[in-house]
């Protein structure tokens, strides 16, 4: 099965080889006078999808649409904004966590209906504003209930498959995980932009670069290579890099239908487990690291083809306006820096608050007035604002990239565009540092001093300015947690870097002291993950009474709107 993954990518590539001009002669004919430059491959397989998402855009605009009351939909919205900043999930996988999310609830409280579970998904992501109302076609909907269908055989199935409960279960969430990305695709099949872009990468990629050694078969090399070009262009999560893989190690999943599974089921659960295996060894972190610094330019050439879909074999076809329309991207990308680091400012602020006053009411308060005799006041205070000066101070490190980076991705882009005379490929490995060594071993002794020294300085001034044990542990939490947030926050700020860049005294000094705080961040920030009490709180508590008021109002609204019509607005002859 897993020799399968590269099979359609390479085929496209083969075909744009094997008949590079004409495929080119249709791609600009009527958009660019003459070809100034050479498209590749790559670049021919590029602009045939986009071209081909016009025509399917155009063929459904006439479709009727989904159309919901949207009384109190600003309240969902708000929900969603308070559950987005406690969960800080990654901004552009928001809708996914809410698909699966609502998914998850619908399994729970609704019978096994396809069609009502869809109608209900798309209903609660236009309160919520994921979707735009009036704007997605029915037939949209008649599909999501068709995915619905299929994953509901596969969860029907599992009891027999997994006797052990914690197992299946496990694997029901993983499916449903699966779905979530099936059916946000199908709800915007704009998304299918991110496997044309990553495939197309992954040739450029394979074409530039040789992996050596490092113990892996060519077979796994070209697995965890596409995961990492996946991974390194859109930041994506495990659930929506593994729908990926399953689509290219079963191109026709796609196509099935719930009726269609019954003889397949054994293979398909096999190639699960392929996937989960394969999508965290230990040699991916080192690889993800080198693939993104290569190909993070092509964020930027997604953005100049997608600014004007149907003129981008012209953008291509003449190198110089390729240039104008780099450098106008890559300006108004760094201009949106300082933007996306002041709300990952704010989310951080915001979390620190809402977490703050839950652990203060259920934890901190009751502790000290029960067991200490009184509440004291500055711990709880240091809490919140000392996390909130780390937060500025390594915003402080963020710097915007300079022309020299501009000029890389061009020359980035420029490579994958055009057919170049370049034959020879640069070698790496990713050979991990030698763990037995001396050298190893002592800067491990270091930085275990390192991590006691800064814990003990914190903990020692934590007990002179009053704070009891519960909420030293409590402020330690608070500050890992945040720091590991705020460089998230910088990583991301600095995903368009492809130079090297050079770090500043203060940058250099806040990583060394922060270190520590955020490996235990990385600890918590797994755990919290699977084990958040407040979020467990929204979800049970709050979500699903709240959106089943906000689903009464609508069909009042509705009720109440029919009964206008037919009272007052229709004309009765008496």
């Amino acid at each position: 099965m897993q020799g399968i993954i590269f099979e359609s990518g390479n085929k496209d590539k083969e075909e744009a080889k094997e008949t590079p001009k004409q495929d080119q002669a249709e791609v600009v004919k009527e958009t660019a006078p003459e070809v100034k430059g050479s498209l590749s491959a790559e670049a021919l397989t590029l602009l045939k999808y986009y071209q081909s998402t016009i025509k399917e855009e155009t063929s459904q605009q006439w479709e009727p649409k989904v159309k919901v009351g949207e009384t109190l939909s600003g309240v969902a919205q708000v929900y969603e904004r308070l559950r987005y900043a406690v969960d800080y999930k990654k901004e552009h996988l928001l809708r996914r966590n809410a698909i699966e999310r609502i998914l998850k609830r619908q399994l729970r409280t609704v019978e096994r209906n396809p069609r009502e579970i869809a109608d209900n998904l798309i209903k609660e992501l236009i309160w919520a504003r994921y979707l735009r109302n009036d704007y997605l076609p029915v037939s949209r909907t008649e599909a999501a209930a068709g995915i619905i269908a299929k994953y509901l055989k596969f969860f029907s199935l599992i009891p027999s498959r997994y006797h052990d409960r914690k197992e299946g279960a496990w694997w029901r969430d993983w499916l449903i995980s699966i779905a979530s990305c099936e059916l946000e695709e199908a709800i915007d099949p704009s998304l299918i932009s991110i496997d044309a872009l990553s495939l197309s990468t992954l040739a450029w990629f394979k074409k530039r670069y040789q992996w050596l050694g490092d113990g892996l078969d060519d077979t796994q090399k070209d697995i965890q290579t596409t995961i990492a070009v996946y991974r390194g262009l859109f930041r994506t999560d495990d659930a929506r890099t593994a729908y990926h893989l399953l689509k290219n190690m079963y191109p026709q999943w796609s196509n099935i239908r719930a009726e269609d599974l019954d003889g397949n089921t054994p293979k398909i659960f096999d190639l699960f487990a392929t996937i989960r295996a394969d999508l965290n060894p230990a040699i991916q972190t080192r690889l993800y690291r080198f693939v993104q610094r290569q190909i993070s330019a092509f964020q930027i050439l997604k953005e100049v083809i997608e600014q004007d879909v149907e003129n981008a074999a012209r953008v291509f076809a003449n190198p110089q306006v390729l240039e104008e329309a780099v450098y106008d991207v890559c300006e108004e990308k760094y201009g949106e820096i300082s933007d996306r680091v002041a709300r990952g400012i704010i989310r951080s602020i915001i979390y620190i608050f809402v977490t703050k006053i839950f652990f203060a009411i259920v934890i901190e308060i009751p502790y000290e007035y029960y067991f200490l005799g009184g509440i004291s006041y500055v711990p709880l205070l240091t809490t919140v604002l000392i996390p909130i000066l780390f937060v500025f101070l390594v915003a402080l490190t963020i710097k915007k990239p300079n022309e020299a980076n501009t000029q890389r991705i061009l020359e980035k882009i420029s490579d994958f565009v055009y057919v170049s005379g370049r034959k020879e490929k640069t070698k790496f490995s990713l050979t991990a540092a030698n763990r037995g060594g001396i050298m190893y071993k002592a800067f491990a002794f270091v930085y275990s001093v390192l991590f006691l020294l800064i814990f003990g300085a914190i903990s020692y001034l934590l007990q002179k300015i009053g704070f009891n044990f519960v909420g030293g542990v409590i402020f330690f939490i608070f500050l890992s947690l945040v720091l590991l947030f705020a460089y998230r926050v910088k990583f991301t700020a600095s995903e368009l870097n492809v130079t090297e860049p050079k770090e500043s005294l203060l940058s250099h000094l806040m990583t060394n002291l922060s270190l520590p705080l955020l490996d235990v961040g990385v600890w918590l920030s797994d755990k919290f993950s699977r084990f958040n009490f407040l979020i467990v709180f929204l979800d049970i508590l709050i979500e699903a009474p709240l959106k089943n008021i906000i689903g009464v109002a609508d069909e009042w609204t509705s009720f109440v709107k029919e009964r206008k019509e037919e009272v007052v607005e229709i004309p009765v002859e008496r």
